[in-house]
């Protein structure tokens, strides 16, 4: 939240930032959030589905962004299989991660439900009205095929179920729903934030893929769906951008990172940084810094 003089009294500038889903290539937020820090300017609500989701719970527990990177480079490269929980260290934000662990060992669906227990308790944060700033995760009731919201009560539950990318982790059950990744329905939900904010950021980091003209390949079966899924978020967003654009779109140039490339951390952080840039500009042109 940014105060502007108006002369008598001060008027309020509500900042509202949404994080978009993209797997591995949401690790881009992060660097956009470090832009905030550094600039001063305070968030007043985020927004976010699937690993947007996740780093906006990050953020919104009171973790700086800085911080959070830091801890992503800490990721040992040479482990033999990664495992998003161990990104960050655990003296800093507990098993906060663990959710989204994969276990390529079974049927490569992630059982979440064991871990959020002990995620809460690392955490210290087990529901929204503790955080520091005001959240709010997109899920999807798979039955109804329906948008669910959530911004009260149990907080990593809400999370998990945001990241429940059908067909590679587990659906989630809260209460009578069982529910998918909220990117199946709002792959970049700045619209929830129109309302409440002046100034409305959106970050899109569902990237592009790069047709490989050397074998000119046909894709596998996994990375058909992976893609086929983003093909149908990308046709969404269009027609919200078309009916109702956010304040500021910053789209980083993410280019043939796949949805499990975690181990990329550096090459995302290093594609994001032109973005960073744009981002400060516009952030200068709306808001008083």
């Amino acid at each position: 939240m940014v105060s502007e003089d108006r002369g008598e009294g001060m008027t309020q500038i509500k900042v509202g930032v949404a994080l978009g889903g993209g797997g591995a290539k949401g690790l881009a937020h992060v660097p956009m959030l470090a832009v905030f820090d550094e600039l001063g300017i305070e968030v007043s609500a985020i927004s976010g589905s699937s690993i947007g989701a996740v780093i906006g719970a990050l953020y919104a527990a009171g973790i700086p962004a800085r911080e959070i990177c830091n801890g992503i480079k800490e990721l040992n490269p040479e482990e033999s299989e990664w495992m998003l929980g161990r990104m960050l260290p655990r003296s800093m934000v507990g098993g906060w991660l663990d959710l989204v662990g994969m276990d390529f060992g079974g049927k490569g669906l992630v059982r979440a439900d064991k871990s959020l227990e002990a995620l809460a308790d690392a955490i210290k944060v087990s529901t929204f009205e503790e955080l520091e700033v005001s959240l709010r995760v997109v899920a999807a009731d798979f039955w109804t095929r329906e948008q669910v919201v959530f911004d009260t009560g149990p907080l990593i539950p809400a999370v998990s179920a945001s990241m429940a990318l059908p067909g590679l982790l587990k659906p989630v059950e809260i209460g009578d729903r069982v529910l998918v990744d909220g990117g199946t329905v709002n792959p970049l939900p700045y619209d929830l934030l129109a309302d409440d904010c002046d100034v409305v950021v959106a970050i899109d980091v569902m990237g592009k893929r790069a047709r490989d003209d050397e074998e000119d390949r046909v894709p596998s079966p996994a990375e058909a769906i992976f893609n086929a899924y983003q093909i149908m978020q990308r046709s969404i967003l269009r027609e919200k951008m078309r009916q109702n654009p956010p304040t500021i779109y910053i789209e980083p140039d993410i280019v043939d990172i796949r949805v499990l490339d975690f181990l990329k951390a550096e090459e995302i952080f290093d594609q994001a940084q032109p973005s960073r840039e744009e981002l400060i500009a516009a952030l200068r042109h709306h808001v008083p810094v």
